[in-house]
């Protein structure tokens, strides 16, 4: 089931609903919330984020993103108990508590897993994750791609002009890749518009300041070091990669346990 800013993960008790916020893509190799869902025991009813259509197009700020999240499915309504969010997601899931607490009058609880602030050079190892699956262009193009986002991402402290320019260079190189390969037009719009709907995603985030709320939150973390940890309340840290951290039961039955304790 889905609304225009939700999709249902997994149907449970919307007495305990839980939200989840991510930048949901069957192309990344990390690990996500759909596979979280399915290692939950069940009973909780779980949703998670859509992105707005129009990011595909421009760079949205926060408050369009927020205003769109904030209108929660029905059956959520007055109901949610807990927020999660993934790295960068966990700045949005923040915000969104704060909005949650003034409808229904109670605070959900926040449970961040690897979180991370935007900043410019997410923008830029975001690039060359990219850059590093476009196969068919030569070695030394790829490089030099990736050699002028850092170079972009270094450049300016503003993280709109750096976002637009990261924009454009991915439509560049990408665009050389989708002829190469003679995708439809459709198609190639699909892409360049998923990575548009990204960039403009870290640009909303980079705009909210999760201080306050982050240091009421518990984090649970993959092994490498995770930027949003000195701000948390709580960190439970696991053996695992970043890809791996949602697709662990150790993980999952550690956050029932969190939203076990507040009865979600």
């Amino acid at each position: 089931m889905s609304t225009g800013s939700w999709h249902r993960i997994s149907e449970g008790d919307p007495h305990r609903t839980v939200l989840a916020v991510d930048f949901d893509s069957a192309a990344r190799p990390e690990a996500g919330f759909r596979r979280f869902a399915e290692l939950l025991p069940s009973g909780r009813d779980l949703w998670l984020t859509a992105q707005p259509d129009a990011a595909e197009k421009e760079l949205l700020d926060a408050r369009a993103y927020l205003d769109a999240w904030r209108e929660l499915p029905e059956v959520a309504l007055g109901r949610v108990d807990t927020v999660m969010g993934y790295c960068v997601g966990g700045v949005f899931a923040a915000a969104l508590v704060d909005e949650i607490a003034q409808v229904q009058g109670t605070r959900p609880a926040l449970l961040l897993f690897d979180p991370e602030p935007a900043e410019p050079l997410s923008l830029y190892r975001d690039f060359k994750k990219a850059a590093d699956t476009m196969a068919l262009l030569p070695e030394q193009e790829r490089a030099d791609y990736v050699a002028e986002a850092l170079a972009v991402c270094t450049a300016t402290d503003d993280f709109a002009t750096a976002a637009g320019q990261i924009v454009k260079l991915y439509e560049t190189s990408a665009g050389l890749v989708f002829d190469r390969l003679v995708l439809d037009e459709e198609t190639a719009d699909d892409l360049m518009g998923m990575f548009r709907s990204y960039v403009s995603y870290l640009h909303a985030a980079q705009q909210l300041d999760v201080s306050q709320d982050w240091a009421k939150a518990v984090a649970l973390t993959s092994r490498r070091p995770v930027p949003g940890t000195s701000l948390v309340l709580r960190e439970h840290s696991f053996p695992l990669s970043t890809a791996e951290l949602l697709n662990d039961q150790d993980v999952a039955d550690a956050a029932h346990r969190l939203m076990e304790e507040r009865g979600a």
